[in-house]
């Protein structure tokens, strides 16, 4: 007969919290939440330094496939905002953020770009940033840019 034995395995995160001069969880989470509402306004400005870069690239002529590079700092500056989007409670501007690199992902290796192909993801993206759209809008829309990219996606569909 074989015996199991359990350990339970205390971090060091776990020592400093449970000990005498350590936090409580609730007032740890407090504290957090109270840093980052502080730190909402940078995190907001830096944001949208990065969504400046988008507005860019939707300036562009929509016809004129975009050179690899362009792609490229696109999918960069889609990343910077999407790191910072979390922290400034929009997680639905994160998930269309992943959307337009997954959509210009799949579009740099594509045979063929569709006039203003990322267009109505950048669109979106304005919109969320506005608060323009209420939660079964935005719903809508993102389940349309999952078409959009398994149409972008499959080399069978003709983009």
């Amino acid at each position: 007969m074989t015996s199991v034995t359990f350990r339970k395995v205390e971090l060091g995160l776990e020592r400093m919290v449970r000990g005498n001069r350590g936090m409580r969880p609730a007032d740890a989470l407090a504290a957090a939440e109270a840093n980052l509402a502080d730190a909402a306004p940078q995190f907001l400005s830096d944001m949208d330094a990065g969504l400046e870069a988008i507005w860019a690239f939707a300036a562009r002529d929509p016809a004129l496939r975009p050179s690899r590079q362009e792609l490229d700092d696109l999918v960069t500056a889609a990343g910077a905002a999407l790191t910072l989007s979390g922290a400034v409670g929009r997680p639905h501007l994160g998930r269309a953020l992943v959307m337009l690199c997954a959509l210009a992902d799949a579009l740099r290796e594509a045979d063929r770009w569709p006039t203003g192909a990322l267009n109505p993801a950048i669109d979106f993206i304005r919109l969320i940033r506005s608060d323009s759209l209420n939660e079964d809008q935005m719903q809508a829309l993102l389940s349309e840019l999952d078409k959009c990219l398994e149409n972008f996606s499959n080399p069978t569909t003709s983009a």
